[in-house]
């Protein structure tokens, strides 16, 4: 589309920059030379060095043909004039930033639809952030009557596993509010249906009543009873040095996991790298490959795999390459090293589980020497 914009400042330049990006036809009218020398050079924008609220600067910017009119200009007067001589010189959708809502009506009476008020944005963001800390990013619709939300899902919510049609039929859902999104680990979105799950790391992206908001969030981010166990806590939960660990401490390690989505034949790390972190397989297969690219083992989901590296500090002694589409569990050092450090006595419980293993590995007895701690080389 051909898109004119009226002001090059903070707001036009970041619009005429995606605009310019999505392959549009955009020409950015600005008062100040310099400016426009910088949207030039920087963005490859056509500008037009001038008054968006004269009509011959208009009429050089090409808006009898313009598609779309955009107003961001300092002042709502301005704003104002430019919209209104926009409808009189062409046919072109006109949207405007409105920063004084006193002008509402103003606008409405001069035939411009598309408003954006600033502050009524910026205000919603940050009054819905305080409130529900959990919401990633919201967007008012209807007039702040709707809101447009991200949420992501946690490996302990309740509904982390379930389809959307699952969820919507659960007692407590707020029946109004829908899903329109899901966004994996990796950015990329999806357009739910009743079939899609609602997994563990992803985003969910909702339209809800701004009074039912709090429901709905209170309901996707409900734990189970304190003593239940998640998927990945029972993933964990079969690690032999984390068997010390107590269902909360677990919990605690479970809560600090990042979630990976890798396609097949992706390497997740090469022997000799550091070891900062181990992986819990929740889906797929993850093959470790020795020197040579020779295959020494497979990891299948609830399987897991790192673990040594992460507690000795040794580089790691294996390639790991996915070998089929995989999501994995990332447990990192410093989470880790924060639950087991708390309880020394469960600090010397792994390391005992861990010296054992290590001799079964070599095939000698364990030492009766004192050992290397856990994070110690």
């Amino acid at each position: 589309m051909r898109i004119v914009i009226a002001g090059g400042g903070r707001v036009g330049s970041v619009l005429a920059a995606r605009l310019v990006a999505e392959q549009h036809t955009v020409t950015v009218i600005e008062r100040d030379a310099a400016t426009c020398t910088r949207l030039f050079e920087e963005v490859g924008v056509v500008t037009v060095c001038g008054d968006a609220t004269n009509p011959q600067t208009l009429e050089a910017a090409g808006i009898a043909t313009a598609d779309v009119a955009a107003g961001v200009l300092a002042r709502d007067p301005e704003n104002l004039a430019f919209a209104m001589l926009v409808r009189s010189m062409c046919s072109a959708r006109v949207m405007v930033r409105m920063l004084d809502t006193s002008y509402r009506e103003a606008y409405r009476l001069s035939g411009v639809k598309e408003l954006v008020a600033e502050a009524e944005v910026v205000v919603a963001k940050m009054s819905t952030a305080i409130d529900f800390p959990q919401v990633a990013g919201s967007l008012p619709l209807a007039g702040g009557d709707a809101l447009l939300f991200e949420l992501a899902i946690n490996p302990y919510a309740l509904v982390a596993g379930k389809t959307v049609a699952q969820v919507r039929t659960m007692e407590g859902f707020p029946r109004e509010s829908l899903f329109i999104g899901m966004v994996d680990p990796e950015g990329k979105t999806v357009v739910p249906d009743g079939s899609t799950v609602l997994k563990a790391g992803h985003t969910v992206i909702l339209v809800s009543r701004r009074e039912q908001l709090g429901q709905a969030v209170d309901f996707l981010t409900a734990e189970p009873a304190h003593s239940s166990l998640t998927p990945l806590m029972q993933a964990l939960r079969k690690v032999d040095f984390l068997a010390p660990l107590s269902d909360e401490e677990l919990r605690i390690v479970a809560r600090g996991a990042e979630f990976l989505q890798r396609p097949a034949g992706s390497e997740i790390f090469k022997k000799g790298d550091p070891g900062e972190s181990f992986f819990v397989v929740l889906a797929g297969e993850v093959r470790m490959l020795g020197d040579g690219a020779q295959l020494v083992g497979t990891i299948v989901a609830g399987g897991f795999f790192g673990e040594l590296a992460l507690l000795t500090g040794e580089p790691r002694m294996a390639t790991a390459v996915t070998g089929t589409a995989c999501e994995l569990a990332v447990v990192g050092r410093d989470d880790f090293r924060t639950v087991v450090m708390a309880n020394p006595s469960v600090a010397l419980e792994m390391s005992r589980i861990l010296g054992q293993r290590l001799s079964r590995a070599q095939g000698v007895p364990p030492p009766s020497s004192k050992r290397k701690g856990l994070f110690g080389r």
